[in-house]
């Protein structure tokens, strides 16, 4: 085994610990330490790390250690410090997260910080080829640097349900760590949602409402508005962790993936309520988002609604027929909602019939019948020429 190699110069000691440090000192210090002196010069000292400090890498190792010994509060505080102000390049994005943290709070979601450290047994032999562990690890359960959002968030709810809080919305900002194939590391940002239990207490009025995919969608695609993204889509992709696994799309751009979380994962915490989970990557996030919104005057000019039902084959999606009715390129349609699904044998083999309410306004005038036609026509040839739908009569 041949021992790691650290090289110390007197001037940089002296400029990171603020204090001048003789070569005799230093030298009794580290020997002491049991790091072995291989050359030495007036500038500084080229030594042997002993195989017991695998932690002792760089420079700034060795300063920490003699600092340690020497006692910190042997180091004098200067009369003046200087610093380098920082110049912060992206000036908009504290303020959207901000905004995005408040919101949630205001829809009931209570912000977790968990640890950025995680246990390796969590997780599969594909994630952990990729992951970053720690050299030095205080702890066997805490030997790796989370590679997923998810598992620290499991381990809050269970804690939580465990002493009987059953009713949790979360949400929290962090960061997860992998190894890159070309060497160094990635460190992508999150923002994670996770639900379960109730979302509503008992009232004399109402049940309670449990959590489901579909309230924490609802959540999802009210908070991108809220950052100005209403072009959202869902597609499905596998995830081991997520069943199903939704991909959440503005645009053409993958944001993040929703979904409820598989029942082998909810295992590896014990928790045996359904959780609903959302990962949105901040950087693409922020990168969609749109300028602060701004307020306009109610239209004065009424709205026209529109029900439109079609038949399609069984795997189409209705994120899918939504993308391709938003892209008739209507401006004056303003809303787009599936109230109705049916499936029959009548309908044909493998088919189904998505009904839709549509919902046009134009904010500078009231618009004809004629018009109305015209959009409802463009809105049914799209639909049968890229989905092969038939209008369901």
């Amino acid at each position: 085994l041949v021992p790691a190699g650290v090289s110390i110069r007197y001037d940089y000691l002296h400029k990171l610990s603020g204090k001048k440090y003789t070569s005799d000192d230093v030298r009794g210090i580290l020997g002491a330490l049991g790091f072995g002196i291989k050359a030495e010069d007036p500038a500084g000292l080229e030594l042997t790390v002993p195989s017991y400090k695998s932690d002792i890498r760089i420079p700034a190792d060795i300063v920490e250690e003699i600092m340690r010994i020497d006692g910190l509060d042997q180091i004098a505080i200067p009369e003046s410090i200087r610093i380098s102000p920082s110049i912060e390049k992206d000036k908009t994005s504290a303020p959207r997260l901000e905004k995005i943290a408040q919101y949630l709070s205001g829809q009931g979601f209570h912000e977790i910080f968990t640890n950025s450290i995680s246990n390796s047994k969590l997780y599969s032999e594909e994630t952990l080829r990729h992951s970053v562990r720690m050299i030095n690890s205080l702890s066997a359960d805490l030997d790796i640097m989370r590679p997923s959002m998810l598992y620290g968030g499991l381990q809050a709810i269970a804690y939580n349900l465990n002493r009987k809080n059953n009713d949790l919305l979360f949400f929290e900002f962090g960061k997860t760590y992998a190894r890159l194939p070309e060497g160094g590391f990635a460190e992508p940002q999150h923002l994670c949602l996770y639900a379960c239990g109730h979302t509503q207490e008992m009232h004399w009025k109402q049940k309670p409402v449990k959590a489901d995919y579909f309230f924490l969608r609802g959540v999802l695609e009210k908070t991108l508005l809220a950052c100005g993204i209403s072009q959202v889509g869902f597609e499905t992709v596998p995830s081991p962790d997520l069943n199903p696994a939704l991909q959440v799309m503005a645009g053409n751009k993958s944001i993040g993936i929703i979904g409820d979380v598989a029942p082998d994962t909810l295992k590896k915490f014990d928790v045996k309520d359904p959780v609903i989970y959302a990962d949105l990557d901040v950087e693409a996030l922020l990168a969609e988002c749109r300028p602060m919104q701004r307020y306009r005057e109610v239209s004065k000019f009424p709205a026209v609604h529109r029900d439109l039902a079609l038949v399609l084959d069984r795997d189409v999606s209705y994120s899918q027929l939504k993308k391709i009715v938003l892209s008739s390129g209507i401006s004056q349609l303003q809303t787009v909602n599936l109230f109705d699904v049916f499936e029959s044998d009548k309908l044909g083999a493998n088919k189904k019939s998505l009904a839709l309410s549509l919902v046009f306004m134009d904010e500078q005038k009231t618009m004809t019948d004629a018009e109305i036609d015209g959009f409802m026509q463009r809105i049914m040839k799209n639909c049968t020429q890229q989905l092969s739908a038939e209008i369901r009569k």
